[in-house]
Parts: C-alpha cells; sequence; structure tokens
C-alpha cells in the first residue's frame, strides 16, 4: 500500500484505541507510516471496572505532542450508590480537565454497554455529566447505537454473535430509543460537543443525517469505520460527495485504530493499514477503486480545501491547537 500518492496534509486521526502500552513504538511506527501527525486516543471502561485511561496517560507523558486523549468515566465509586452518579460522574469530568486530559469518551451508548449500565442515557445517573460537560467546554467522543444488522437475526454477522453484539433477543434497546434519548440530552444542552461515532450509524441515511446536523450545530460526525459503512457510501457517491461538501465543518478523519488488533492478530499492523488506506483512498480518489483485498469501492475525490477540514482542521477546532499538558 502506498501512502505516498495521497494529499500531503497534516492528518489527526480523531479515534484511536490505545490499551497496551507495550504497543506504544509500534503505533508510533504505523502512524508515521500512514503520515497521521497526531492521534486522540479514546478510552473506554472495562468490565473489571478498571479503564484504559491509565495506558493513555502512559502515552502522553511520553509523546505528549503527538496525542490528544479523551478519558473514560469510572463506575466503581458509583456501585455502592447510583443515585449518587450525578455528583461523582460531574466531577470526574472535572477531575479529567484538571489532570491534562482533552475530551470524554463515552461508549455508553453502544446497545451492550447500555444494556449492562441500564440507565437512560438522558436520565437522572448522568445529568451532572452533561451539565459539567457543557460547562467545562469539554468535548466528547460518542458511540451511539449500531449498524442495522445486529438487530436483525437473519443478517447479524458470526462475528458480531460471538462478540455479544446480537441484539435480536429484544433485551436490548433499540437504535430509536439510544437516539430518542440523545435528543433529550441535545435539547438540554445544546452546548455540548458531541463527536458521534462511526457516522452516527447513519450511513446509510443521509437525508436524516443531514436534518440531524442541521437540527444540532455543534455535533459532528466521525468517519471511522463499521461494517457496511464504506459500502454505504459506495452505493451512492454522488450524493455522499454533496453531503460531505455541505457538511465539510462537520466530519472527522477517525479510523478505530486499535492496539488489540495488534496483539490478537500477527497482521494487526496491516489490518490498521488497509483500513487507512481505503478511507483516504475514499475521500481523495474519483470514481472506482479496488482495495489491496480486491474489493471496489467509489471515491468521491474531495476539494483540498475540504480535507484540510476532515484531516485535522476540525478536530483542533473542537480539541484546540495543541493538546492539553498533563497535571
Amino acid at each position: 500500500m502506498d501512502f505516498s500518492a495521497f494529499t500531503s496534509v497534516p492528518i489527526i486521526d480523531s479515534h484511536v484505541h490505545f490499551v497496551h502500552p507495550e504497543k506504544m513504538d509500534e503505533i508510533l511506527a504505523l502512524m508515521d507510516v500512514v503520515s497521521c501527525n497526531r492521534a486522540n486516543l479514546v478510552c473506554i471502561p472495562n468490565r473489571d471496572a478498571t479503564t484504559h485511561n491509565p495506558a493513555a496517560l502512559y502515552f502522553k507523558e511520553h509523546c505528549p505532542e503527538r496525542v490528544y486523549i479523551s478519558g473514560a468515566l469510572d463506575y466503581l465509586p458509583l456501585l455502592p450508590d447510583f443515585a449518587s452518579g450525578p455528583s461523582i460522574l460531574a466531577e470526574q469530568v472535572r477531575a479529567l480537565k484538571r489532570r491534562g486530559f482533552d475530551g470524554l469518551k463515552l461508549i455508553e451508548g453502544k446497545p451492550e454497554v447500555r444494556k449492562l449500565l441500564p440507565y437512560p442515557l438522558d436520565g437522572p445517573v448522568y445529568a451532572g455529566m452533561w451539565a459539567a460537560l457543557e460547562q467545562e467546554l469539554f468535548p466528547v467522543v460518542f458511540h451511539v447505537a449500531d449498524p442495522d444488522e445486529f438487530w436483525d437475526p437473519e443478517h447479524c454477522p458470526g462475528w458480531a454473535r460471538e462478540s455479544g453484539w446480537d441484539y435480536s433477543d429484544g433485551s436490548h434497546p433499540s437504535k430509536e430509543a439510544l437516539y430518542a434519548e440523545v435528543d433529550q440530552i441535545l435539547l438540554r444542552h445544546p452546548e455540548l460537543k458531541i463527536i458521534f461515532a462511526h457516522f452516527y450509524f447513519l450511513s446509510g441515511d443521509l437525508e436524516r443525517a443531514a436534518r440531524f446536523l442541521d437540527n444540532h450545530p455543534n455535533v459532528y460526525f466521525d468517519l471511522a469505520p463499521h461494517i457496511g459503512m464504506y459500502w454505504d457510501f459506495s452505493k451512492q457517491p454522488h450524493e455522499v460527495r454533496d453531503f460531505f461538501i455541505r457538511y465539510q465543518d462537520r466530519i472527522l478523519y477517525g479510523t478505530d485504530m486499535d492496539t488489540r488488533v495488534l496483539v490478537r492478530s500477527g497482521n494487526g499492523g496491516r489490518w490498521i493499514l488497509s483500513i487507512t488506506w481505503l478511507i483516504r483512498s475514499f475521500l481523495e480518489k474519483e470514481g472506482e477503486f479496488a482495495t489491496p483485498d480486491g474489493t471496489n469501492y467509489q471515491g468521491i475525490g474531495l476539494p483540498r480545501d475540504v480535507l484540510e477540514k476532515i484531516y485535522h482542521a476540525n478536530f483542533e477546532r473542537i480539541y484546540g491547537a495543541l493538546p492539553a499538558a498533563l497535571k
């Protein structure tokens, strides 16, 4: 995969999972290969009540100029009494900012997690957190919903089912229920700065995506792929190109690069390079192109000024021109 032919502009990857400190040098090397200047490390809670925050802090301590870090919430203090959640989570937001985190990452809108933490996103447990995020102007990368196939027993992929992402039994919240909770949050807190991961899982419904962005001027979509996302885009490349140009100030480059892939697979580095090559080819090439594995997609050939915004300027406007210093 040749990355030298892509447009030479600064690149900030807004969506990177860093879990294994021993993989820091490997991630840095991959970033250099794909000309990624900086990355936003998005942290999530683990099932054992730990978080990815320590790994992100480790990376930022060693390479403060290369990474922004978006922290995860710690639910352990809430376990004795979730009624204390509003004040505890609000203070956690402020503490993350004081310590030198650049933003917050929420996986709580993923149906699997929303079932494990059965508290409405727009309910009282999170009320203090949303207020603090709005008051502190602290940006959020927010995973809400999942691909439609995960609710369909006939079309849910086997790998998703094995991961616990088959939602067809009715025990998980629906996609529409999650969207309704988000609408209430944004109605109450219109100044929140939220980047919705994976294009808010609306890659197949551009009309709805446009209405959502029009109704909420402070929200954004990232381009971290989900199953079928770039196939959706390839089905209507002219409409997608028009959408990206119209909302060029609201879209952020992201890959979902993940050190867990490097640990699970000896070929993880190539997978990361392939995803990065796909996204950049989609944004920069015109017409049909084929990935190294022979899959065909349609590129939208965006102008350089639009690429500048998607690759780095939009992120810098939300998170700042430089990462915050650790305290």
